[in-house]
């Protein structure tokens, strides 16, 4: 039979109010999928972090013990897990593992001290698409996780993991996907009946909300003003759509927002990255892999590597063997032509998987050279400390025969009291040059000894002042005096008092033994910033010639007669503990001034 030209148009509006509804459905249980496993995300990640800071305390309950059993025999901390899963409706599970997979805690007590198998991630169900996400939902029940890893003076000791049931998350996409398809089961009659009598009137405003519908699809933005044909009914389906186009582009730019902040941050990786999808095309690359690939990345995304690549390049034949399912390449040692010449790397490549299905490859790049620099740092500190070792041990040796000596030179001027002038003058020589070298020996030592810094607040001005007053006596004897101009604002600094009393101390001494005319040592201190203080230490006495300012800090130099060279080396030594710096500036027959910069934090 036929059909009319109404009963055509109702048909037509029928369909086209069968496709309205169903598309909006569609893009409502896209969101709605995408705002449960976000939800799930955020939850998940919050009880992470409360864990983490549980375990924390935990940790300081327990000070000196080893962590993982600090944590297993923490009662709250057990508890705590324990009620994790209770306050979330997706949680499974909540476990703490060490570094090698092995649980140490678990709200299911019969798999503690068991391997912990790998779980896809959670956060992995927001970056595939609707209909994927759809299959990962209902394609039985899998479990995902969220993953926080656990460390403990910067080295990784063990990990949280909070497990989520993709049956517990379908309960409530579920929930929406009956509501969205009762109302399509009412709306579709209704709809009929409603083009039966109406259909003339209501075509072109379908069309327009088809329009529209089809506009949100694309991701173009939508027209300010809604539909206002056909009555109230329409123009609020067209302003909710309108609406819902407004979220989506918001979404739109937010995930563009996000893709360039993780582009940003896999930037600054020292190591190469390249994503390929399974047809070989280039998908992704930082900036560290753009010397290899010869082209910046807006110039070779989609193209396919082969064909960026010389034919003959190395990296091809990783990217054909794992493709072709071969296993991964881990850590080949490979030399690649980057900037004009040929470097050393060491070249990863894997598949990129999600639930069993090859997504791509990733090839991972590091540059050896940067790796053996790092390794002969290594190496040359590992010498260093075994020649302080060495050369404080050469230190301890010698000053035992030097106190041997010093006694039986003693000994011998009792036992030589009638001796002749010009003997008792050679062992009072000999005795001198004795103490002379302990005490270069003694210094040598307090030089190469490590030291603990013991850091807290200390108010420089304070410490200044009771430095002085420790030096008053000694000072004015010999015709010096102290000017202090402090600033009254000044922070603390963050150190060992003990430590920078004695830097102080071998400063302000110093000062006054280049003044043996007399004079005033000015000591002032400065704000440098939000982040440094400033103490300048000046003095009137006879200068630094210019060839001799950078040779002060050095162990044993010294322009004193009968100075050691080992005070001001101490000072050079402490104030590098501290993550400062310590300066000179002199003029000959004008004074020194000794600048020292402290951090504040």
């Amino acid at each position: 039979m036929r059909l009319g030209v109404r009963g055509r148009q109702a048909l037509v509006l029928s369909l086209l109010t069968m496709l309205v509804v169903a598309t909006a459905t569609a893009i409502h249980l896209s969101q709605v999928s995408r705002v449960v496993v976000q939800e799930a995300v955020k939850q998940a990640e919050l009880i992470a972090k409360q864990i983490y800071a549980q375990s924390g305390r935990a940790l300081q309950r327990s000070p000196g013990a080893d962590p993982l059993e600090a944590l297993r025999q923490d009662p709250e901390l057990r508890s705590f897990l324990d009620a994790s899963v209770g306050y979330s409706p997706h949680l499974l599970y909540a476990l703490i593992s060490d570094s090698n997979g092995t649980v140490v805690l678990h709200t299911e007590r019969p798999k503690e001290g068991q391997p912990d198998p790998e779980r896809p991630n959670l956060e992995g169900l927001l970056k595939i698409d609707t209909l994927s996400r759809f299959s990962a939902l209902y394609n039985g029940g899998r479990t995902y996780e969220t993953v926080l890893p656990m460390t403990l003076n910067d080295r990784l000791f063990g990990s949280i993991r909070l497990g989520i049931s993709t049956t517990l998350l379908r309960r409530e996409v579920t929930a929406s996907l009956q509501q969205s398809l009762a109302v399509a089961a009412v709306a579709l009659p209704l709809a009929w009946l409603a083009a039966l009598v109406l259909a003339q009137l209501t075509i072109r405003p379908i069309r327009a909300i088809v329009g529209q519908v089809d506009r949100i699809r694309r991701g173009e933005p939508l027209e300010a003003t809604p539909v206002t044909m056909g009555g109230d009914e329409f123009q609020e389906l067209s302003t909710q759509l309108s609406r819902l186009g407004h979220e989506l582009q918001a979404d739109r730019i937010s995930s563009l927002s996000q893709k360039a902040h993780l582009q940003g941050m896999v930037d600054q990786l020292e190591d190469g990255v390249i994503f390929l999808n399974p047809e070989r095309h280039i998908l992704f690359f930082n900036r560290a892999a753009e010397t290899v690939i010869g082209l910046s990345l807006e110039q070779a995304v989609g193209l396919p590597i082969h064909e960026v690549l010389d034919p003959t390049h190395p990296m091809l034949s990783f990217v054909d063997h794992v493709l072709a399912g071969g296993p991964g390449v881990r850590n080949a040692t490979v030399v690649l032509p980057q900037g004009g010449r040929d470097k050393e790397f060491l070249v990863s490549a894997f598949h990129m998987e999600d639930a069993h299905r090859v997504m791509g490859v990733a090839i991972l790049l590091k540059d050896l050279e940067s790796v053996k620099t790092v390794q002969s740092l290594v190496s040359y500190s590992a010498k260093l400390a075994a020649l302080g070792r060495l050369t404080s041990g050469v230190a301890h040796e010698v000053k035992n025969p030097l106190n041997a000596m010093m006694i039986h030179v003693e000994l011998l001027k009792e036992q030589l009291e009638d001796a002749p002038a010009d003997v008792r003058q050679s062992l009072d020589v000999i005795g001198s040059e004795i103490r002379r070298l302990d005490r270069v020996v003694q210094g040598f030592l307090r030089f190469m000894r490590p030291q603990e810094l013991t850091l807290k607040p200390v108010d420089l001005n304070g410490m200044l002042q009771s430095v002085g007053a420790l030096l008053e006596a000694e000072c004015q004897s010999h015709g010096v005096r102290f000017v202090f101009e402090l600033d009254a604002g000044l922070s603390p600094v963050n150190g060992d008092e003990e430590l920078l009393r004695q830097a102080f101390i071998n400063v302000m001494q110093n000062a006054e033994q280049a003044m043996p005319q007399g004079g005033a040592v000015r000591i002032r201190t400065r704000p440098e910033g939000a982040d440094w203080v400033r103490v300048i230490v000046t003095d009137q006495g006879v200068g630094i010639a210019p060839e001799d300012l950078d040779k002060i800090f050095k162990l044993y130099y010294t322009s004193k007669p009968g100075g050691s060279g080992i005070g001001l080396s101490i000072v050079y030594r402490i104030v590098q503990l501290h993550d400062g710096t310590v300066e000179a500036k002199s003029q000959p027959g004008r004074g020194t001034a000794l600048i020292v910069r402290l951090p504040v934090r």
